[in-house]
């Protein structure tokens, strides 16, 4: 279950036009119960996990982090109640924004 959910996120970003998953240096990701860690980088080459959570049937939570642990995980960005139909866009954004 949680892969096919995770791989559905994927296969949606991807049919949203652009190359986003190259233009993002895909690393991996990890499935979740009700999204993914997706392991990318920032236009400036910092590694980051962006983390796509459901939150009702179309629409999500976005957040970019800069370590996904428990005890040192550091948000470094947001969107929230984000339609599916832009996850990819917002992303994008997130990851072009980035500063650190």
């Amino acid at each position: 279950m949680m892969n096919s959910v995770a791989e559905t996120l994927i296969s949606q970003i991807q049919a949203q036009g652009k190359e986003f998953i190259s233009e993002w240096q895909f690393e991996g990701y990890i499935p979740m119960d009700e999204g993914v860690l997706l392991y990318v980088k920032t236009r400036q080459g910092q590694p980051v996990v962006i983390s796509l959570k459901q939150e009702s049937e179309d629409r999500y939570h976005v957040e970019m982090v800069r370590n996904n642990d428990k005890f040192d995980r550091i948000v470094l960005g947001g969107d929230y109640d984000v339609p599916e139909s832009e996850l990819a866009m917002r992303i994008d954004m997130l990851l072009g924004a980035a500063k650190h």
